[in-house]
């Protein structure tokens, strides 16, 4: 059993989930109602910012504790924590694809942003993923309504992917880019969205309208553990804390009827809740503005 503390941030679509290990803090977005929050676990308190960006979000990608790039649906945007100022940084999207094509998930490997694209309205297969390095995209592969994941293993030999839409995950090979099918999910699971990696071969997903988070044995293929939660449509998981052994969940109200919402009371809130894993720890991007 998991002792889950829930949070009552309220958010539309709570995404991004990335934990700021030098103040012990995590730092997440709500996408269609466009604000950053932070909540540090030392202190229990959150704190959050409106940002001025168009929507939907698509990720936040931490450079240091004060300043961060944010993916909405113009590009890539800086964020100063302090000064609450915001600069265009670059927008790797082909100027064919600016009213069809918007950022979602993504994570970072020191010197590189991985970038996850969608197609705005999820129907066509246009969306891709690949990483930003020295101003530079490259396109890893293609043919995606949506992007979500990504997660890097710790030796950044292999990439894990959720392909939502499919209900499948694949592993790359970052050598040579082949892929495999990790698993493909029934429909009585929902749609796999965000993953983290622990330690001991798990990767674990958020499931949306699957109502819980999962983890999977990277071994056999196989579900191992699932967390239940009071939230219909999970999206992001990310680990959490000075031991990286907690585990810190977002949810969306967005997609869930009023019928729903009674029984998935606590959509929109955020979950934390300690594991018997810990996780990968993911840097802070270098990268130069």
């Amino acid at each position: 059993m998991f002792d889950i503390d829930i949070l009552d941030t309220k958010t539309t679509l709570g995404e991004s989930g990335f934990y700021l290990f030098k103040t012990n803090e995590i730092v997440f977005l709500d996408l269609l109602n466009p604000t950053v929050f932070f909540y540090c676990l030392s202190t229990g308190e959150i704190s959050k910012f409106k940002l001025n960006l168009p929507k939907p979000l698509g990720n936040i990608y931490p450079l240091n504790n004060d300043n961060f790039i944010i993916s909405c649906f113009k590009g890539l945007f800086h964020f100063n924590r302090q000064t609450k100022k915001i600069k265009k940084f670059i927008d790797v999207r082909k100027k064919n694809e600016f009213k069809d094509i918007s950022y979602n998930d993504g994570t970072i490997s020191k010197n590189k942003l991985w970038i996850g694209l969608c197609h705005i309205k999820e129907t066509e297969d246009l969306g891709y993923f690949g990483y930003l390095q020295n101003k530079k995209f490259k396109i890893i592969d293609k043919g995606f309504k949506v992007s979500n994941g990504p997660a890097l293993d710790k030796g950044l030999k292999n990439l894990f992917f959720s392909d939502s839409f499919n209900s499948k995950i694949y592993k790359y090979d970052l050598k040579n880019l082949k892929k495999q099918v990790v698993i493909k999910f029934e429909k009585k699971h929902g749609f796999p969205d965000g993953i983290a990696l622990d330690n001991k071969n798990g990767l674990w997903v958020a499931h949306w309208e699957g109502s819980k988070v999962s983890r999977i044995n990277l071994k056999n293929g196989k579900i191992d553990k699932e967390i239940r939660l009071p939230a219909l449509n999970v999206t992001s998981v990310t680990f959490v804390g000075k031991k990286l052994n907690y585990l810190f969940v977002t949810t969306a109200k967005y997609g869930v009827t009023k019928s729903q919402i009674k029984q998935f009371n606590h959509s929109g809130s955020s979950f934390i809740f300690k594991t018997d894993f810990q996780g990968i720890r993911i840097p802070y991007s270098d990268l130069k503005i």
